[in-house]
């Protein structure tokens, strides 16, 4: 008997451990061969990118997922469990609500040919959305963090970024059918780069600001470079949201500790001595950038703003560096600081958006203002995001009663709004022929189209990937700081925390679309993982 049940455990093991492998695997090629996949240039690329998503991703979980199932049987016979976690976390139960909605909006939906896979080009239909909380359920039941795996991200999303680069400053490596100054790298529309962007930018970033180990410090300040480089470049005004993102939050969190706030301080001056060197690349060849003028780019890149900047950076840290010598200086003292410029900015905001309301409102305009058109909110306010999200509520005003819970259907944002005819008109009116499949907003995309019901579960996922990955991470720096017992590892959950929310604050002016998401989703997936055996280590299942 004693050998039957060791050669159980011994089989258990072996397919628990056959099962991380595979995903390993999976993740390694969606993270690395797939930004680079293409077919036919830029021609149809979002069909292309999609294929290769669902075909790998359908191929590979069709060969784990009878794996799973036999790993589950074995420990359900070990321990009268499926699995080595017994609870369900606030994540996974948003997780499970939105599956539910998306599932409840294709049932009820009066476009459930369209809403099987989405609309053509973006694909973020009913089978992609189970797919991607599938791969979070399995990625965060049956891998095993290795965070070697995130240097190879480091890699992949390195090469998308200097192809970026150079294709904004007119160099190009590989010749890509149907190229423009719209498409760079190999993801195509500027839109989609900075949705990328947004998700793998933050990996090597808040790995400088949290490591101690001085040769991945080096190395990632080199990936960092790159990144800033191509973020300020590529042409859409989005990236500077997920930048100053950025820097926000990790300002909050770098009073825990003086080593984190020099860290913050020398990503700072990066940024400064990175659009500085920009500035001297475009004054050196000044036909080379190839893109729009009167860009945030052009402000940044092309003024003494970043080195005016650098002076007082600079001080702050020089003073920081003798602190830190002399170990007479406590940070969380200065956590005040902290407040006062999250208030600064939430003033800032609501009396921009109290500006905006009277300025619109008022016959022509505020005094001094009636002609600024950034506090003008018409169809064309914020790269017409006016427009677009206008046309957002006007379709969800139209959804019929409790219909609202579950909106029109997965991904048939378009579908409904074309059989509105005022919607339609004055979306054809700015737009043209073109057709609208978002309100380019993810969070009102999400209300259209699953509901209530969807939106609820949906910020949800985020909302508690934020606070529990954020405070398992706090609670491990402490006690590290403490020399208490503690695994290092969970120091990583930053990063998927902070991955998690700059995509979310990119996507209130972006959407869901398949060079973004499905990344987003396996990241939550991985520090799910990672959060999980951090619980198994304290005894906690």
């Amino acid at each position: 008997m004693p050998e039957e049940t060791e050669e159980k455990i011994n089989l258990l093991l072996f397919c628990e451990e056959a099962v991380s492998l595979l995903l390993m695997a999976y993740l390694i090629i969606i993270f690395f061969f797939y930004p680079f996949y293409m077919q036919n240039g830029y021609v149809q690329i979002g069909d292309a990118k999609f294929s290769f998503y669902m075909d790998i991703t359908i191929g590979a979980f069709a060969l784990i997922l009878p794996l799973i199932g036999l790993c589950m049987m074995l420990r359900f016979k070990k321990t009268r469990s499926f699995t080595r976690h017994k609870t369900f976390s606030f994540t996974d139960c948003a997780f499970l609500l939105y599956g539910m909605a998306v599932v409840l909006s294709y049932f009820f939906s009066q476009f459930k040919q369209k809403a099987v896979w989405g609309e053509e080009g973006w694909y973020m239909g009913l089978l992609t959305q189970l797919l991607f909380i599938l791969s979070y359920f399995i990625i965060s039941r049956f891998w095993e963090f290795e965070e070697k795996i995130l240097l190879a991200f480091i890699v992949a999303s390195a090469g998308v970024f200097l192809l970026g680069l150079l294709n904004r400053f007119s160099v190009y490596p590989i010749a890509v059918e149907g190229a423009t100054r719209e498409f760079i790298s190999t993801l195509g529309n500027i839109n989609w780069y900075c949705g990328y962007f947004a998700v793998l930018f933050p990996i090597g970033f808040v790995w400088y600001w949290f490591t101690d180990k001085k040769w991945l410090k080096a190395a990632v300040a080199l990936y960092v470079s790159l990144g800033i480089a191509t973020g300020v470049t590529q042409g859409s005004n989005s990236a500077f949201i997920a930048i100053v993102g950025l820097y926000l939050v990790l300002f909050c969190l770098s009073f825990r500790s003086l080593k984190r706030m020099k860290c913050f301080f020398e990503l700072s001056l990066l940024f400064c001595v990175v659009c500085q060197a920009l500035r001297i690349w475009r004054i050196i060849l000044p036909d080379s950038f190839d893109y729009y003028d009167g860009s945030l780019t052009d402000w940044i890149t092309m003024t003494h703003a970043t080195l005016y900047v650098m002076i007082p950076l600079a001080v702050v840290y020089l003073v920081i560096i003798l602190a830190e010598k002399k170990k007479h200086m406590d940070i969380g003292r200065y956590k005040m600081l902290r407040q006062i410029t999250l208030l600064v900015l939430t003033i800032t905001g609501g009396v921009y958006i109290m500006l905006l309301i009277l300025n619109t409102r008022t016959h022509g305009g505020i005094r001094f203002m009636g002609g600024l058109q950034a506090l003008i909110f018409s169809e064309y306010w914020g790269s017409s995001r006016g427009g677009t999200w206008s046309a957002g509520v006007h379709i969800f005003q139209r959804i019929p009663g409790l219909r609202k819970l579950i909106g029109v259907g997965p991904d048939c944002f378009a579908s409904y709004l074309y059989i509105l005819p005022d919607v339609t008109e004055k979306v054809m009116d700015q737009f043209g022929t073109s057709r609208l499949t978002n309100a380019h907003n993810e969070w009102l995309t999400v209300l259209v189209n699953n509901g209530i019901a969807g939106l609820i579960g949906y910020a949800g996922i985020f909302a508690s990937v934020w606070i529990r990955f954020i405070y398992r991470a706090e609670k491990a720096t402490v006690k590290l700081k403490e020399k208490l017992t503690e695994d290092k590892r969970q120091l990583y959950l930053y990063i998927f925390a902070i991955s998690s929310f700059i995509y979310t604050i990119h996507n209130i002016v972006s959407f869901q679309q398949i060079l973004s998401t499905p990344f987003v989703f396996l990241m939550i997936g991985m520090g799910e993982s990672l959060m999980r055996e951090g619980m198994l280590k304290n005894g906690n299942t």
